[in-house]
């Protein structure tokens, strides 16, 4: 876990200069340039997932999109978010996914598919990046051939959620407004040491503490933050600039 964390540690460090949600999309993508992203769209939508198809449009909140335009124009004309069954699988998933592996029969025979693939972008990687009050984000990748290990599938999906919180920092949707977390000092210093790669052994022997104390203190920080792991905890803490 400490290689995936250092892994997106740097591009977090630049995601906390940057000074607006583009800016933040621009540097994601050139970050995850090497392992093959060419295309990004990041979004938030603030309706739950059971809204109509056009009260999701609707409510959609674009902070980024770096596309070829002949793909903004079909799906903005063609209709392509009607049964987009990669929008849909992030919905309902917690983690991150590559499309051609998402399990629904119906991809390959969703027309976008096939205009992605007329554009040269054979497959793409997708990151949820859900939160409280209902908020439904996305981050998404098109790539010309992907050839991901699992290491990099995490750095790329902790890198996508740390973007993403700094994103809802500089550009909130409306009607979200976005607080940073209250944290004790001492759920703050045991997240900063999971940042740094340690056990609940080790970082109760650095603060002079138990175990079992030092995994509370993780656990109730990562309830706060809304977080179902410890590196979107992490994520999430980067973004609000605790570390």
């Amino acid at each position: 876990m400490a290689s995936v964390l250092r892994g997106a540690a740097d591009l977090a460090e630049a995601f906390e200069r940057a000074e607006t949600a583009r800016e933040v999309g621009r540097l994601l993508l050139h970050g995850l340039w090497s392992f093959g992203a060419r295309t990004i769209t990041a979004s938030s939508n603030a309706l739950p997932v059971a809204a109509t198809v056009g009260e999701f449009i609707a409510s959609r909140h674009m902070f980024f999109q770096q596309s070829p335009q002949a793909w903004i124009d079909a799906y903005r004309l063609g209709g392509l978010h009607d049964r987009n069954p990669v929008v849909f699988a992030s919905a309902r998933r917690a983690s991150a996914f590559q499309w051609t592996d998402c399990g629904f029969d119906e991809y390959s025979s969703w027309a976008g598919f096939g205009v992605a693939r007329d554009l040269g972008f054979r497959d793409g990687f997708t990151v949820p990046c859900h939160g409280p009050g209902g908020r439904y984000g996305v981050i998404s990748f098109g790539f010309e051939r992907i050839e991901l290990s699992p290491h990099e599938k995490r750095v790329m999906a902790l890198a996508a959620s740390v973007a993403h919180e700094r994103m809802m920092v500089l550009s909130p949707p409306p009607d979200i407004r976005v607080r940073g977390p209250s944290l004790t000092p001492r759920e703050r210093d045991c997240l900063a040491f999971v940042a740094e790669g340690l056990s609940d052994s080790d970082i109760a022997g650095r603060l002079g503490i138990g175990a079992v104390t030092a995994h509370a203190h993780v656990e109730n920080a990562k309830r706060k933050l809304g977080a179902r792991t410890r590196a979107q905890a992490v994520a999430k803490l980067y973004a609000f600039g605790f570390i």
